[in-house]
């Protein structure tokens, strides 16, 4: 007998489910994108036992024929396309002609559906893929789809389903990607009778994020929108710090339809780069707009996926768009330099070693308070005004100014002047160099000097000058020059320990940032180290004068303020 066997009906309608029904949010999605299709400016979602007993979906769009649902079950029915070039020109969500067939084929499905012009409707019903009934009936305009007993026939499947509250998350999630795309639309979510989510039709995108996203995202967010040919990026992104330990506040939209795509997302993660913790994520809605024929949404049953004709194109523009919006600051014009609820980086990085940190719960002895009076029009940055106070610990500057008191973190502000500069240096030439009287020379394990030797060029660029000694030595003959007193050499070491802890030859050029860094790091000025009055103006002036003056390299904020306001309440007088 021959092993090779054609799959049953059945079997096939049930591997094709499984491709495109993965859990009830699943079921939601499609409904959804067919209610939109439809032209629908209503979309009602109503679940219980969080979409396994069933979900129903209605619209008010401009609804089917009997013929047109009975047809709308078979698999590869669609709408949308009648031939394979269509598929480059695509504006719709569904396209596939797989959702109704597959999602019927692993419920108890029912259609209830009337055209507009037509006096009666008709309710269709589907046991596990066979049609069972059709009957015509009296109903509203429009088209309500109800899947109960999800998965009743594959078994199986009910096995990988998660808790109620999970699936629920996920189908919220799904209804507030839906409603973020389409704010011409109304969406209501309800499960078990209750009210869960609402989102009323709305003139202006922007009205929906504190509906979808929460309230935390009230006044901290901000629209940003770039246009290069067709090709457009636009959207909402959140301050620094708005910020969450996982990618999940990212939502990414190509031409309305919502995706999961690792380009967008790093590209919207190097638009923060330098801006927040390397192990946190921004908050941002992107909303990529690209002509059909540039991007091919059948990658993935789920059209999840997509694969842009121009990628780099893409990449490029949205780093472009996120990075304009963060650098016009809007968080520290309109609200002061936000915190994070967490820092990652070691506060002992700051420290001298040896030196035990003491940070006093009350207004210290030890602040140096200068002459009163004294005070500085900088006329760049946006507080003028400004009249340094002095210091605490030897670490926090403390400013007075009309918008109230000003407080600054001496190294993490250096850091920032320093890393702006560098990199500035090092794209436009390299940076600056502070040649030895006597050559130094250092010694390497094998594997770090054959690593070391593919990056000499690159090196250079950075203000180290090294040639080949040995089998495993370098003479090294200049140096930084912002690092010339600041033991160089072991700079260069952990330069190199990083270079190689990367595994890859030849792509320094991609790597900068990292040991940018690194040497900005190494050249700020330490916590506790005296600095006179000159000295601190100038720090908070070039700080002003930098493109991302809120935060250091590592994310953790350079000044914190203290508004009128605020003194008032901490003082009891409001």
């Amino acid at each position: 007998m021959s092993k090779i066997k054609t799959l049953s009906p059945d079997v096939v309608a049930k591997i094709a489910a499984g491709e495109v029904v993965e859990r009830p949010a699943s079921v939601v999605k499609e409904l959804l994108e067919n209610a939109l299709d439809a032209g629908s400016a209503s979309a009602k979602v109503e679940v219980q036992g969080a979409g396994r007993k069933l979900i129903r979906v209605t619209d008010d769009g401009e609804g089917m024929t009997g013929e047109e649902a009975i047809q709308a079950l078979q698999r590869h029915t669609t709408s949308k396309i009648e031939s394979l070039e269509d598929l480059f020109s695509l504006r719709t969500f569904g396209f596939r002609g797989e959702a109704l067939a597959s999602i019927a084929a692993v419920s108890r499905l029912k259609i209830t559906t009337r055209k507009e012009g037509k006096l009666s409707g008709t309710e269709v019903r589907v046991e596990g893929g066979t049609l069972s009934d059709t009957t015509e009936m009296g109903c509203p305009l429009g088209t309500s789809v109800e899947v109960r007993d999800l998965f009743f026939n594959v078994p199986a499947r009910l096995k990988f389903l998660k808790s109620q509250g999970t699936e629920l998350g996920h189908i919220s999630e799904i209804l507030a990607k839906t409603a973020l795309a389409n704010p011409q639309a109304r969406f209501q979510l309800f499960h078990e009778g209750k009210l869960l989510a609402n989102y009323p039709l709305r003139q202006d995108p922007s009205a929906r994020l504190v509906e979808a996203l929460g309230e935390e995202v009230d006044g901290k967010i901000f629209p940003f929108r770039l246009q290069q040919g067709e090709l457009r990026a636009e959207g909402f992104a959140g301050e620094p710090g708005l910020n969450r330990p996982n990618s999940r506040g990212i939502y990414l939209f190509v031409n309305r339809r919502p995706v999961r795509d690792r380009l967008l997302t790093h590209a919207t993660l190097e638009g923060y780069r330098n801006v927040i913790p390397k192990d946190r994520y921004p908050v941002a809605v992107l909303l990529v707009e690209v002509p059909p024929p540039d991007v091919d949404v059948n990658v993935h049953p789920g059209k999840w996926e997509v694969k842009f004709a121009n990628s780099e194109t893409v990449h490029r523009l949205v780093i472009q768009a996120v990075r304009g919006m963060l650098e016009e600051t809007p968080w520290l014009k309109i609200k002061g330099i936000p915190q994070f609820e967490e820092i990652r980086e070691r506060p002992t990085a700051y420290l001298p070693q040896g030196k035990p940190i003491s940070l006093p719960l009350s207004w210290p002895a030890s602040l140096r308070v200068e002459s009163k009076g004294e005070s500085q029009e900088t006329g760049r940055g946006p507080v003028s005004g400004i009249t340094f106070l002095g210091q605490v610990q030897e670490t926090y500057l403390v400013f007075a100014s009309p918008e109230g008191l000003l407080l600054l973190d001496q190294h993490a502000a250096h850091e920032r002047v320093l890393l702006e500069k560098l990199s500035n240096d090092l794209f436009h030439g390299g940076i600056p160099k502070q040649p030895l009287l006597l050559p130094e020379v250092i010694e390497l394990p094998s594997n770090e000097s054959r690593i070391l030797e593919e990056h000499l060029g690159d090196l250079a660029r950075m203000g180290f000058d090294l040639e080949r000694g040995g089998i495993r030595s370098f003479w090294v003959k200049s140096v930084p020059q912002i690092l010339a007193d600041r033991d160089p050499l072991e700079t260069l070491r952990e330069t190199i320990k990083e270079i190689y802890s990367w595994g890859k030859e030849g792509q320094l050029q991609n790597s900068y940032d990292s040991l940018l860094k690194m040497m900005a790091c190494h050249a700020a000025i330490q916590a506790h180290r005296p600095m006179e009055k000159e000295e601190a103006r100038a720090l908070w002036e070039d700080l002003q004068n930098c493109r991302f003056p809120s935060h250091c390299p590592h994310g953790r904020p350079t000044q914190l303020r203290l508004s009128p306001f605020e003194l008032e309440k901490m003082f009891g007088r409001r």
